[in-house]
């Protein structure tokens, strides 16, 4: 076949609802061992396995050849002057053809008078041929003329010379160095302590990539991190990208170092720091390695730290007064490492893409998740063929930031993506709705297992943190459900009665006047009175004043240092909120009375409670927040106390910052560290601390992981207690939500998990907005009422009458592996536990079980949370992940036939108002109140107690999984005596029941004089 020919790989996913088509060049590239496919030296690179992504058939894969005429690439510099002039060459191609247009002629009749033609919406203009729509965007065809001549001469390269033409590591036979003669001698890097835990001293060889990871680094590596560096070795020799995803805090770094040990061939001794010099001497045309690091600003020194640590590395930063003189030496080939910022590529971008990089590192690359961010389209112009991710949060919000990480990776691989959300995007995210039919669940399992057994191997690897867990303390992410103040509450609610949250809240339903539009774009589009009128102009700014009533009132108020617009638009707000008050406020607006006015806070009584607690006992605490006002206020309200305090923000430099999170873990007097959300949540270790609040949740739940993450980490000595406080019935409840629904999407998209499915809504669906997406649901307050509870409620209650006879008892369902020959061992531990726990039997009292949950009363943390008026908290562990139940669902789905009963709602039994056909029992979840009371008491009485309040304390402390187990039980019972009414007598029904309605009814008058019978709604 000629030399000049090439393929275009067409890769059909095989799926039993659509196709899936991504094409891309059959350029050379690894077979990802992850997926168990191996080539040998003469093995053909792509093999059929490899083409197929999704699906298992290698009868997917047609291969058809591409006429193809192009010459040899002239220089990579002049190809890629050729690109920067190409919008110069657009403009006066543009000019020429305005040039040549036909002058319009004038009116032949002098005096008339033209008649004035109303305004017309100006025609959107016909896009010209060649010209790239939006699914387009980001697809090889779209790369810059440079990098488009650099694959095509690889790929010639590769096919001419076979291994040889891959980048393999430099060789050295015909370099002396004079310190060969004393190797025994010659200091080795890194260097840890005597008691730190090692590998055999010995070198690994990368088999699938002919490199060597020599014995000083090897032997601090676990088996993971070998098989990372091996899987980054191998995307580098074959010049690919792809993505390190590990979870936080399991050495990214370390893995990225050591991979490039085995790219640059170092030894791990003295010798490696006169490798470059030498090898630069010997010869001009001498290929050695050149690597670019792109990371956030405070992540530099972090960098150049771990290289000083790991060997001996010739590092600069491309940052700062003296970038010039780096960028001059990496061109000039003195330099190996080069690192800069995001921001500072992309301002110099030109500059930093004259040199050929022959890898490129972006740490934290989920700063280019967004398709049309300008970060993410100057990223895609990257002078480098092999291009690595890393991040630990690849999917923050959506599926399609994957797509645009790996797509940046191996640009145009995945095909546009159109076909990702059709494929992937949408089945994922409509299936793992509350209301999904059999087929939808069926479909979105299906397509999570393609994902991730299939496709991912190949460009994206991840590991979790269960990995180190021995070397780990334990974590305990409560959620704090923080009430209200009366002065908050009132302030919450006037503001939902403005004028301006009115129109925003029913500006899409019908509009009275008849015209089958919406209100909001016809009658109600304009707001009488405000300025600028339209309704559209208020949503954003009236979701931050919702978010800054809920956190703490005096953030409303306006500052006297703001521009006098902020001030005049702050006060409005303000007035809205408290018309009686806001003219008092304003005039004390700078005072530090109303950053300490408790009425102002909900979560500042809790916190401080919290804060007396912790100082006692010698622990210290991190407090994070978004609103870096908050924390100012907090800081000056603790500098009138006897707490030492830190602080850090987004506008200290770079070196204030390690200074003070230096003197925060070196002084153990220091208490409390206020830190930014989003400044301080990379790139920090405090260790020192064991106790952090994230005192308002982000939408994105990334940041408060990483935030948590500042603490639990390698390094901690002591158990981490997190705190996120959530304020209880406001748009903050909504917030965590979507954190919760985000980070199962990503759990799905990561590792195929059966994900307990709590919400209706689905995500850009405008049908489908359930509970947590649309602007009714913003704009709401539950008073005293609980929204979240509400819907693991609703779930529990939903999983536990769907008929399924596989029970949930462990949330953590892989720990110790599930036994589906024996469905009902898990249920009669777990109801033993139970009854164990209600009853108090006397031959358990002596041996406590670890897994039973600690009484309320006996929980300090508890007892002080109750007298701040905390009605509710949870374990965020155990509200994200599977359970038995779902898990039993999901795969029954995956086995189901594709026949009517697809349409059918796998919750059916849980919908209020429908009745399947063939079911004899329909279910209701809003039964009267009377009807809870007395079930209850019936429960209550069932497992041995004669005293609901004393019950209800127990339901209290149990976790997640024990009240499902709980349900379980007792739905069952009450089913078989549903099922059962038909056939016997009232009397024989009663006779099932095990509470006596005499007994039930004394019960029942002790529940009702008991002030803590509501809580049974926990349950």
């Amino acid at each position: 076949m000629a030399n000049n020919e090439k393929f275009e790989e067409v890769i059909i996913i095989d799926s039993d609802d659509d196709d899936l088509e991504v094409t891309h060049y059959a350029t050379p590239t690894a077979s990802n061992r992850f997926s168990g496919v191996k080539h040998g030296a003469n093995t053909p690179i792509k093999s059929e396995q490899s083409r197929t992504l999704l699906s298992g058939s290698s009868s997917a894969v047609k291969i058809q050849p591409v006429d193809s005429d192009e010459e040899d690439a002239n220089d990579g510099e002049l190809a890629y002057k050729k690109f920067k002039e190409r919008k110069s060459l657009k403009r006066k191609q543009t000019a020429a053809a305005t040039r040549k247009a036909k002058i319009p002629r004038g009116d032949p009749i002098v005096g008339r008078i033209k008649k004035e033609k109303p305004t017309a919406r100006p025609k959107r203009p016909l896009k010209q041929w060649g010209e790239l729509s939006s699914e387009d965007e980001l697809m090889e065809n779209t790369l810059p003329g440079y990098l488009k001549t650099r694959r095509s001469q690889f790929d010639r390269r590769y096919e001419h010379l076979k291994d040889h033409g891959l980048k393999l590591p430099p060789t050295y036979e015909n370099v002396d160095f004079s310190d060969d003669e004393r190797l025994e001698e010659l200091q080795e890097r890194p260097v840890f302590p005597v008691n730190t835990r090692k590998q055999e001293y010995k070198d690994i060889e990368l088999p699938y990539s002919m490199g060597i990871i020599p014995a000083p680094v090897a032997q601090w590596l676990r088996q993971y991190q070998v098989e990372g560096v091996a899987f980054l070795h191998e995307l580098f020799v074959y010049q690919k990208g792809g993505v390190l995803g590990d979870d936080m805090g399991l050495g990214k770094t370390i893995q990225v170092i050591a991979f490039l040990t085995a790219v640059y061939g170092k030894t791990g001794d003295e010798r490696d720091a006169k490798r470059m010099r030498k090898m630069r001497r010997s010869d001009d045309s001498t290929w050695y390695p050149r690597t670019l690091i792109v990371c956030p600003g405070t992540l530099i020194s972090n960098w150049r730290a771990e290289f000083a640590r790991w060997g001996w590395w010739h590092v600069e930063s491309y940052h700062g007064e003296n970038k010039d003189l780096a960028l001059d030496a990496a061109k000039s080939g003195r330099v190996e490492i080069l690192i800069t910022t995001y921001t500072t590529y992309m301002n110099n971008k030109d500059a930093v893409n004259m040199i050929e990089w022959d890898c490129v590192i972006a740490d934290e690359c989920h700063k280019i998740k967004e398709r049309k961010s300008g970060t993410t389209q100057s990223m895609n112009e990257i002078n480098a063929l092999c291009r690595i991710g890393l991040t630990g949060t690849a999917i923050q919000n959506k599926y399609e930031e994957l797509w645009t990480l790996l797509n940046w990776t191996n640009p145009g691989v995945l095909g546009p993506v159109s076909t990702w959300r059709a494929q992937i995007s949408e089945p994922l995210k409509i299936g793992q709705s509350h209301d999904a039919t059999l087929s939808e669940l069926s479909r979105a399992r299906r397509t999570a297992k393609k994902l991730v057994e299939n496709l991912l191997p190949q460009f994206f690897i991840r590991r979790m943190k269960s990995l180190i867990a021995d070397q780990l303390p334990k974590k305990i992410d409560r959620v704090v459900f923080c009430p209200l103040t009366e002065t908050q509450a009132e302030a919450y609610e006037n503001f939902l009665d403005s004028d301006i949250v009115d129109y925003i809240k029913t500006s899409t339903e019908p509009c009275e006047c008849g015209s089958n539009r919406k209100s909001g774009w016809c009658c109600r589009r304009l707001i009488p009175g405000r300025d600028p009128p339209t309704w559209q102009s208020y949503v954003f700014p009236a979701i931050n004043v919702l978010q800054k009533l809920s956190n703490h009132l005096a953030i409303l108020i306006p500052q006297g240092i703001d521009p006098k617009e902020k001030q005049e638009k702050d006060r409005d707000y303000l007035e809205l909120a408290l018309p009686e008050q806001w003219e008092d406020l304003y005039r004390s607006r700078d005072s530090i009375v109303n950053y300490a006015n408790p009425e102002f806070c909900g979560k500042w009584k809790v916190l401080r409670k919290l804060l007396k607690w912790w100082h006692a006992n010698g622990d210290k605490v991190l407090i994070f927040s978004h609103s870096v006002r908050l924390l100012k206020m907090l800081q000056m309200l603790f500098h009138h106390t006897s707490y030492n305090v830190s602080y850090l923000d987004g506008s200290m430099s770079l070196d204030d910052r390690t200074k003070a999170v230096d003197e925060f873990n070196a002084d153990s007097r220091q208490f409390v560290f206020l830190i930014s959300t989003k400044a301080g949540g990379v790139g920090l270790n405090i260790t020192s601390a064991n106790k952090v609040v994230v005192v308002d949740p982000n939408w994105n739940p990334s940041y408060d992981l990483q935030a948590q993450d500042r603490a639990y980490r390698i390094g901690q000595l002591r158990d981490v207690e997190v705190f996120r406080l959530i304020s209880a019935g406001t748009i903050e409840e909504i917030v965590y939500a979507r954190q919760i629904y985000k980070q199962q999407q990503a759990n799905i998209g990561y590792n195929a998990s059966s994900e307990r499915r709590y919400f209706k809504g689905v995500q850009e669906k405008s049908d489908q907005k359930g509970e947590i997406f649309g602007l009714k649901n913003f704009f709401g307050y539950q008073n005293t009422n609980i929204v979240f509870r509400d819907i693991v409620n609703r779930t529990n209650v939903a999983e536990s009458r769907a008929g399924v006879h596989v029970v949930d008892i462990d949330l953590k369902a892989d720990e110790e592996g599930y036994d589906y020959d024996r469905p009902m061992k898990f249920e009669d531990e777990a109801m033993s536990q139970l009854a164990a726990m209600i009853c108090g039997e006397d031959e358990k009292k002596d041996k406590p079980s670890a897994n039973l949950p600690t009484p309320h009363k006996h929980d300090p943390v508890q007892a002080i949370l109750a007298s701040a008026g905390v009605e509710y908290t949870h374990l965020n562990n155990e509200v994200i992940g599977s359970s038995r139940v779902e898990e039993d669902l999901s795969r029954r789905a995956e086995l189901a036939p594709n026949d009517t009963t697809g349409d059918r709602q796998v919750f059916m039994s849980s919908q209020p108002f429908s009745q399947p056909v063939g079911e004899p029992v329909r279910f209701k979840y809003h039964p009267p109140e009377g009807v809870i009371r007395r079930q209850f008491c019936s429960m209550a009485r069932r497992f041995g107690y004669t005293d609901a309040t004393e019950f209800a304390l127990v339901v209290e402390g149990m976790t997640q999984a024990q009240r499902r187990a709980c349900l379980d039980k007792w739905y069952r019972e009450r089913r078989e005596i549903l099922l059962s009414a038909d056939q016997n007598t009232p009397g024989e029904e009663w006779s099932k029941d095990e509470t006596d309605p005499k007994e039930e009814m004394d019960v029942k008058d002790e529940w009702i004089k008991d002030e803590k019978g509501p809580e049974s709604q926990d349950l």
